[in-house]
């Protein structure tokens, strides 16, 4: 039998406590947000190493009418996705910026950061949920009653955030744009007039910023270039072939996956989802949902709904808006639908936008 003599002993016990990389990075990644703040300072190792990982957890931010008394609420994709229902739902606080009664509206998320505007209030708040930072900048100047639309996004050009609104007056279309490092507010003036009157928050995609284009004889994505500050058009709609845009009641984009879709439906028909799976590819376009029409009138009743898909989760229920004032999902395979969050007393709207717990600071 080998004897150890006493330094080796020290050795061997020292090596014992050593842990692969990769087996601490899979640990730390399973860990919350806050816990990971946390750990941070441990040692400088953890400093560098934990602002890199990659916990990839999904939720959804859901505000009510007046979000202050009122808390908001995250809603975990994960536990969603395994039917935990009762444990994917947490309160959050307000942003300490926000004061009592004011209505918030979400502008669009970007890497775990969400900008929301302060409807009663003069600001525009960058704030991270999952570590409650934040940061506060002014609104541009109001405008009248023109058609407005808007979102936020990451110029990876300038490593920069961006806040876009424009508004158009059927003669012309007017964008706005507020850099996050530079803190001021351009314009951008005497566009061609752009309709897109269907969706008025942009999705943030590649880049760019993306809604739906409108038009009697055709209709596409049209796309904001962060970098550029311009205008583009990809590609047409999967199901929208000339002429048949004016038969059309109800469309909305959106992402899943790091991937587009785009719905139409259900007004009186059938409701259908569309993934773009090859981004800027036409034929990419595949059909993943059709619910039809005498489901949702037996779930909702007979007539006019308005169903907004959020998220398609791993089991292939599909998290939406109904009527713009509960949440429900759809499980396919049934083909039922069930309330995850119900509306309130007087069934008033509601806004969500989809974000990543990461630990992204809005100050820059």
């Amino acid at each position: 039998m080998m004897m150890l003599n006493s330094s080796s002993k020290r050795k061997t016990s020292h090596c014992s406590c050593i842990v692969a990389e990769e087996i601490v990075n899979d640990i730390l990644s399973r860990l919350p947000v806050k816990s990971l703040k946390r750990f941070q300072c441990v040692c400088k190792p953890w400093n560098d190493l934990i602002p890199e990982i990659d916990t990839n957890r999904l939720r959804l931010l859901y505000s009510p009418l007046l979000a202050n008394p009122n808390p908001l609420l995250s809603i975990d994709y994960e536990a969603l996705n395994k039917g935990n229902d009762g444990l994917a739902i947490t309160e959050l606080q307000c942003p300490e910026v926000v004061k009592r009664n004011t209505s918030l509206k979400f502008l669009g998320s970007c890497n775990g950061l969400v900008c929301l505007e302060m409807e009663e209030q003069d600001g525009i708040v960058l704030w991270n949920p999952s570590t409650r930072e934040t940061k506060l900048f002014p609104k541009p100047p109001p405008i009248g009653n023109e058609s407005q639309f808007y979102g936020f996004g990451y110029d990876p050009s300038t490593e920069d955030y961006k806040v876009m609104r424009g508004h158009s007056d059927h003669m012309k279309t007017v964008i706005e744009v507020f850099a996050v490092k530079r803190n001021t507010w351009r314009a951008h003036m005497d566009l061609c007039c752009i309709d897109l009157s269907f969706h008025d928050q942009g999705c943030f995609l590649n880049g760019a910023l993306h809604w739906i284009k409108l038009g009697y004889m055709s209709s596409s994505i049209i796309s904001f270039d962060l970098a550029n500050d311009s205008f583009m058009e990809t590609v047409p709609l999967p199901h929208c072939e000339p002429g048949d845009t004016k038969d059309l009641t109800s469309l909305g984009i959106g992402t899943t996956r790091n991937c587009l879709f785009v719905h139409s439906g259900p007004d009186t028909s059938d409701f259908n989802i569309w993934v773009m799976e090859e981004f800027g590819v036409r034929d990419s376009w595949t059909k993943v949902l059709n619910i039809p029409s005498e489901i949702i009138g037996r779930k909702h009743g007979h007539g006019e709904h308005c169903l907004k898909p959020l998220c398609i989760l791993d089991s292939g229920e599909v998290l939406m808006e109904h009527d713009g004032n509960r949440l429900v999902l759809y499980n396919p395979r049934e083909m039922t639908f069930r309330k995850i969050i119900k509306e309130d007393k007087d069934h008033s709207p509601i806004e969500t936008v989809a974000y990543i717990e990461t630990l992204v600071s809005p100050v820059m």
